[in-house]
């Protein structure tokens, strides 16, 4: 079924209304005209659970050596962000690493129009076309199908939950003029910045790094001092049990948490 993606960002911009974002936010969205529907980004936050993530060449040789070499020409505020959190700069470069390759690929969806989007993901259609990705391929029987449905389902119902939380954030990060929110740019998950944080991340334990006035993920400084306070503002500590769990809070995939300290181990 062909998908009219302009009915669908108003019908997205609706809903958003719907769930009591400020309707000024949105209607300044709307005229800057950066604003559109991604059901891309709709399929794969419903369905990414399905295939399990590959980080293994993040940690190999050539992501060493580009680790090793960010880490010597950052080394000041990296260890300024140390001192300070505790955190260990291996640590924070790997992520920064894993996340956005030190700052070179950070992404190119609309921030806003990624969450917009995702406020119609329990629709009918988006969960059919999703449990229809998760499937291809599978000879299931109906208690199977039923489940996977139910899943697909559920998933897509917090989807869209997340995504309210998150253009309430934006919504706000816009009041403060910290941001150009109508513009920002960053991942199908709307994730954004060298550190690739979301809007609530943002908000909550972004920090300014080189003391200059604005807190600007998109600055070396500020993307490693934010990452050492999230972590710290997260639980680590003495112990790897602490800091697994704190790098765990930053993205809550084991696989994701043994990279980083796969990395972190191999940069040393």
């Amino acid at each position: 079924m062909d998908i009219d993606a302009n009915e669908e960002f108003q019908r997205a911009t609706k809903a958003a209304r719907e769930h009591g974002i400020d309707s000024i936010f949105i209607e300044k969205i709307i005229k800057s005209g950066e604003g559109q529907f991604f059901s891309r980004a709709v399929r794969i936050n419903i369905t990414n659970y399905a295939k399990p993530p590959n980080y293994s060449s993040h940690y190999n040789k050539k992501s060493v050596k580009e680790v090793r070499r960010f880490i010597r020409a950052n080394k000041k505020i990296l260890m300024a962000a140390q001192k300070k959190t505790t955190v260990k700069k291996e640590i924070i470069a790997s992520i920064l690493w894993i996340e956005s390759r030190c700052g070179q690929i950070t992404g190119n969806y609309n921030v806003v129009s990624v969450f917009l989007s995702l406020l119609l993901a329990s629709d009918t259609m988006y969960v059919r076309q999703s449990l229809a990705g998760v499937i291809e391929g599978q000879t299931l029987d109906s208690f199977q199908l039923d489940s996977v449905r139910s899943l697909i389902l559920r998933r897509a119902k917090q989807k869209v939950a997340w995504a309210v939380e998150e253009l309430r954030a934006l919504s706000n990060i816009d009041k403060r003029r910290v941001i150009n929110v109508s513009t920002l740019r960053g991942s199908w998950a709307g994730a954004f910045g060298y550190a690739q944080f979301l809007p609530s991340s943002y908000q909550r334990w972004a920090v300014d790094g080189d003391a200059d006035g604005d807190i600007d993920l998109y600055s070396i400084p500020d993307a490693v001092f934010s990452i050492g306070n999230y972590l710290k503002s997260n639980g680590w500590g003495k112990g790897r049990s602490k800091q697994r769990r704190a790098v765990h809070h930053y993205n809550n995939s084991d696989t994701y948490v043994n990279a980083v300290f796969t990395l972190a181990r191999r940069v040393r």
